[in-house]
């Protein structure tokens, strides 16, 4: 348990150092949700099959009607691992990972919005978006006029 809260400690410090507390917070909120959502998906994709699964084992299963089914429990560990949704396994390097994933993603993203790419151009026309909206909201000219 001892290695567990390190391994979790660990993972919490890891958030970038320029970030808010709050802002630290709301990253933690959203790859939390993303993985509350590749859990869900998993477990809507895995409940039929498992029923598949154990009713070839009934029906065909031979001498060992748990081989399809076993598999089908191994794949749920190894997916387990790889979403990691309560950061069980956030000290250990070894295998994929989903976190690592949206970290990956999101460097790409701040490498784009630092050299001025994409996410720039998106941010930008967001803040002229919103400027837009207060202009109007505060009594000001509306976009089609």
């Amino acid at each position: 348990m001892k290695i567990q809260t390190q391994a979790l400690d660990r993972a919490a410090s890891d958030v970038v150092a320029d970030e808010t507390s709050r802002g630290a917070l709301f990253r933690r909120l959203i790859i939390f949700q993303i993985k509350l959502f590749a859990d869900g998906l998993r477990d809507l994709v895995f409940s039929p099959i498992s029923f598949v699964a154990a009713g070839v084992g009934i029906l065909f299963g031979g001498r060992n009607p748990h081989g399809l089914f076993d598999r089908l429990m191994h794949a749920g560990h190894v997916s387990d691992a790889w979403i990691d949704l309560f950061g069980h396994h956030a000290g250990e390097d070894e295998g994929p990972r989903l976190e690592r994933m949206i970290d990956d993603v999101e460097s790409a993203l701040r490498a784009d919005h630092a050299r001025g790419g994409v996410t720039a151009e998106a941010e930008k026309r967001l803040r002229t978006l919103a400027e837009e909206l207060r202009r109007r909201a505060s009594g000001g000219q509306s976009f089609g006029e």
